[in-house]
């Protein structure tokens, strides 16, 4: 287990804990919505790693934008960067998260 699914699962235990001791409602949402966005984040890290894998084009492109050699930790690192960058107006931020297209920014830097 990575760090990332240890903080994951470290929140979803705090919420479970907030809802048994029937905290307040708004702080449990807050942390549900935190939670959505670290998945969120976490789910769109993984998929781009693993397309990774598969196409030495994104790996070069990765490299080519000096964002670091092809590990989990610099792709989680760049997809954080991008979920940051993005501005939800009134939308779901898990959602754009999840739904953002984060191989684009990288080919088109192809040369």
């Amino acid at each position: 287990m990575d760090e990332y699914v240890l903080e994951i699962n470290d929140l979803r235990r705090r919420i479970a804990t907030l809802k048994f001791e029937r905290a307040s409602l708004t702080i449990i949402e807050e942390l549900e919505a935190q939670l959505r966005i670290l998945k969120a984040i976490y789910d769109s890290a993984g998929a781009l790693f693993a397309a990774g894998e598969n196409d030495r084009r994104l790996r070069a492109s990765f490299a080519e934008q000096e964002l670091g050699d092809w590990s989990f930790v610099n792709v989680y690192a760049y997809v954080y960067d991008q979920a940051v960058a993005l501005e939800p107006e009134g939308h779901d931020l898990a959602t754009l998260i999840w739904h953002h297209d984060y191989v684009a920014p990288l080919l088109s830097a192809v040369r």
